[in-house]
């Protein structure tokens, strides 16, 4: 019989051997000892699990904290949960990105800079002033700096585009072994754990992208329409990812 035997055999069995061995019941039952210092509660793998699934299946990211209500929901930090959370989500969507971009050609892209944009690397922005913007992301870009985007050289630098001009992403997830995403939030830092995945503007979400395989490093192309007017971040939706740095300014003007 296996410890998830519960046929009902098994459980007149245990009835049995409980009152021969504790003929008084729970009163001679023997309090069991506390767990070991430093033991993982049940519930940590559980809520792994959740948000793993959550993330996966297209959900919102929301990862609360215990008691202590909005306050503690919105102070809390785990660089260690997030990144078992985006690991696990990395290796469940391997595969699965719409496009895929060679490990060499995602450095040329993550450098590149795009046609009709003015770079001004002293104070990482970049401007754009046509109706039609076009430009690559790069999350966590080979040999840079992680828990960053990469766009034109810059590490997270601030993106200025006019109101309605069309805007084109190429997002590449550059990680080796993490789920990442690229999201328009009008949410300003500091951040949360958790983010939702509900783009501020229409169609600026790149969906999740994990983990590469053989044919290259996970992408997507995405296009929408800037506006309205306003100062957004574009973040990295995985829970704890803009905590902990994937994120950066989205001005339209």
């Amino acid at each position: 019989m296996t410890d998830f035997d519960c046929s009902a055999r098994s459980c007149d069995s245990a009835r049995s051997c409980d009152s021969a061995r504790y003929p008084r019941g729970n009163r001679d039952r023997p309090t069991p000892p506390p767990p070991p210092r430093g033991a993982t509660p049940r519930r940590a793998p559980i809520a792994l699990a959740a948000a793993v699934i959550a993330a996966v299946a297209g959900c919102g990211y929301a990862v609360t904290a215990g008691g202590g209500g909005a306050r503690a929901a919105a102070s809390f930090s785990s660089p260690a949960l997030a990144q078992a959370i985006a690991r696990q989500a990395g290796t469940a969507l391997a595969g699965r990105a719409p496009q895929a971009v060679s490990l060499a050609r995602t450095r040329v892209l993550g450098d590149q800079v795009p046609a009709g944009a003015s770079v001004d690397r002293a104070s990482d922005r970049i401007t754009f002033t046509g109706r039609s913007v076009s430009f690559t992301v790069v999350a966590v870009p080979p040999g840079g700096p992680d828990m960053t985007f990469r766009v034109a050289g810059l590490t997270n630098p601030a993106l200025v585009v006019p109101a309605g001009a069309q805007v084109t992403v190429q997002f590449i997830n550059g990680d080796s072994d993490e789920a990442h995403a690229w999201l328009i939030t009008s949410e300003q830092p500091p951040f949360s754990f958790g983010q939702p995945k509900v783009p501020a503007i229409s169609g600026a979400f790149s969906g999740l992208i994990g983990d590469p395989t053989a044919s290259g490093q996970g992408a997507s192309t995405i296009t929408f329409p800037a506006g309205p007017a306003g100062t957004y971040q574009y973040i990295c939706p995985m829970p704890g990812h803009a905590q902990m740095g994937m994120h950066g300014a989205f001005i339209v003007r």
